[in-house]
């Protein structure tokens, strides 16, 4: 019993995500919300490939509204995510932000060849649209391969390793033998 009263609720928080555009009132919808990073790191919510190595809950200040034969959803988000240093490897909180700006369309209702319809994503009537999904997507499109933990970051010491934010490793930084170390001899403006 217990169970399947555990699974009904999951249900019911991932209908909560749900929203059917045929049901929008005339004034639209706003949300100013934390989306759970549990939530957002379950791989059985959603069609998304889910958020791991979340840090916090991801504010989402969003709108909805209809124009005519287009649903336009709007808004901003924020995301703290575990990430790895590019040039040091050390583990740190990324803090990316970014937008949300999607159309959509009820397929059927107008011709799919209108002027302007290229721009939206049609949805089948009712016309379910998975705000999950529809954040998972926004993150992923922010990702970038490759981050630092802050733009002074020394990075690592190509020759030893050491991490040169904890100090200097004594290690030569000059090797004769690649191709621009003639460079450094020169004297700028002489």
């Amino acid at each position: 019993m217990r169970a399947s009263a555990a699974a009904c609720m999951e249900v019911v928080v991932h209908r909560q995500w749900i929203v059917t555009l045929r049901d929008l009132p005339d004034a639209g919808r706003e949300w100013d919300i934390s989306v759970p990073r549990a939530l957002l790191g379950k791989p059985e919510e959603g069609a998304i490939e889910p958020l791991v190595g979340l840090c916090d809950d991801v504010h989402w200040q969003l709108s909805l509204i209809r124009k005519g034969d287009v649903y336009r959803l709007t808004g901003r988000w924020q995301a703290s995510i575990e990430r790895e240093c590019g040039r040091c490897n050390a583990v740190f909180d990324w803090r990316v932000e970014g937008e949300t700006e999607r159309d959509f369309r009820l397929a059927g209702r107008t011709h799919e060849t209108d002027a302007g319809a290229s721009d939206c994503e049609f949805v089948e009537s009712p016309g379910d649209i998975d705000l999950l999904d529809i954040l998972r997507e926004d993150i992923w499109l922010a990702w970038k391969a490759d981050v630092v933990c802050s733009e002074n970051c020394k990075g690592l010491c190509i020759q030893c390793g050491q991490d040169l934010n904890q100090g200097d490793c004594g290690c030569s930084r000059e090797d004769p033998t690649h191709p621009f170390a003639a460079l450094r001899r020169l004297k700028p403006g002489a």
